[in-house]
């Protein structure tokens, strides 16, 4: 019977041998990190428009208008910040004739606007503007965004108009 003890007890000896050259031998997991930075730049923004426009004929004292299609601002900014679009009008003056028709005789009354991304916009009708008048306001901007829209542009005619002959103007858009 002494035997017994003596070989249960050098088998267990051994086993615990055994169990510890294994807890030894097999390593901790560990854990590696890699931090990784990527700067996303600001883009533009920007507005595009038609570059030319056909208001058609009028009569002294009637309105002629267009449609201008097609104005579009991008904002690849990617941020919050709002943005608000404008435009100017100069006098239409004629190439043939020593005549000028006021810029406050243009109607932009701009359409409301499709947007693709996240913005609010708000149209507004500019009446001959000699200098920058909002006609659409960006608000709850998040990310990038484009804004486009149609605008209905008018002339109208003073009834003291002295001379038939074709007038020309520029029409600026801008966006800040």
């Amino acid at each position: 019977m002494y035997r017994t003890r003596t070989a249960l007890a050098s088998t267990a000896v051994a086993g615990l041998a055994v169990a510890a050259m294994i807890s030894v031998a097999t390593p901790a997991a560990a854990d590696s990190q890699t931090t990784a930075v990527a700067a996303v730049e600001a883009g533009a923004l920007s507005i595009s428009a038609p570059t030319a426009l056909t208001l058609g004929s009028a009569a002294p004292g009637t309105t002629g208008s267009a449609t201008l299609e097609g104005v579009v601002v991008t904002d690849d900014r990617a941020g919050t910040d709002g943005w608000v679009a404008s435009v100017t009008v100069t006098d239409f003056s004629s190439a043939s004739v020593d005549r000028q028709l006021p810029a406050s005789a243009l109607t932009y009354a701009p359409g409301q606007a499709v947007v693709t991304g996240t913005a609010t916009l708000t149209p507004s009708t500019v009446t001959g503007s000699t200098t920058a008048a909002a006609v659409q306001t960006a608000a709850a901007v998040s990310g990038n965004n484009t804004a486009t829209w149609d605008a209905t542009v008018g002339l109208a005619v003073p009834a003291d108009a002295l001379a038939a002959d074709d007038y020309t103007a520029t029409i600026t858009h801008s966006v800040a």
